[in-house]
């Protein structure tokens, strides 16, 4: 038991920290480019990097640090240009017996940024509207998966599908009833992003599954979440558009 609860902490790790690394990648000639370039934040398979310019979608990197010698990696994602990702690159190992961080993994510990403020200035505005007003409040409809854990040992509770999400909270559709005020850690994946919260099950029911309320979020993940939601409000506009023409 304490070995698996170990491994779900370990893969679900990610640390903000900013360590200097060399990126080496290939132009549509095959010639090698070296780049500077630092972390963000890093988990046992995967990064965050900053100042990596001139890499796309899908391309295969080399990365180095210290003596470790070079290993390959895959770009997952690139920040929009004048996006809260502008400047960052996500990238994930593609040689299966290596471990990007080991050390560090091993050391540091992940940090959570409260969302409490955010909260009750949330309700102070709630409190001003009407309930039909309420209802409007943004919340998008989004397809993911989350894995739910327990926030003291990280152990594995379950997981589901994510039904909606909005900056406070989430819909998670798992057949895992847990008890209202439950505190979990819960891992969202959403496309190429990954992100993780701190909360509490506000409503649990069978056919709608948990409605999880945040109340901290990993340190570093507030930008990744903003993007989403900015992204998700887009495309809303954008459907609720076409519809009307």
């Amino acid at each position: 038991m304490e070995e698996t609860a170990y491994s779900a902490e370990r893969l679900n790790k990610r640390i903000h920290v900013a360590l200097p690394v060399r990126i080496t990648h290939w132009d549509g000639e095959n010639r090698p480019a070296l780049r500077m370039a630092c972390t963000y934040d890093i988990s046992p398979r995967g990064a965050r990097i900053t100042g990596l310019e001139g890499v796309k979608h899908g391309e295969i990197v080399a990365l180095e640090r210290g003596r470790n010698g070079k290993i390959f990696c895959r770009v997952v994602w690139v920040g929009e240009q004048s996006s809260e990702l502008t400047g960052q690159v996500g990238i994930e190992c593609v040689e299966a017996s290596r471990d990007l961080w080991e050390a560090e993994m091993r050391e540091m510990d992940e940090a959570f940024d409260s969302l409490q403020f955010e909260k009750k200035l949330q309700r102070d505005v709630l409190d001003s509207f009407t309930r039909e007003s309420r209802r409007r409040m943004p919340r998008f409809d989004v397809k993911g998966v989350a894995e739910i854990l327990r926030p003291s040992t990280n152990a594995r509770e379950g997981e589901g599908g994510i039904s909606n999400l909005s900056e406070m909270g989430c819909l998670i559709n798992t057949n895992q009833m847990l008890p209202l005020g439950a505190n979990l850690k819960v891992v969202l994946q959403l496309a190429n992003y990954d992100l993780t919260v701190k909360g509490e099950v506000r409503h649990a029911a069978p056919e709608m599954g948990l409605g999880i309320e945040f109340n901290e979020i990993r340190k570093g993940d507030k930008q990744v979440l903003s993007f989403l939601l900015r992204k998700l409000a887009e495309q809303q506009f954008e459907e609720a558009f076409q519809l009307e023409v």
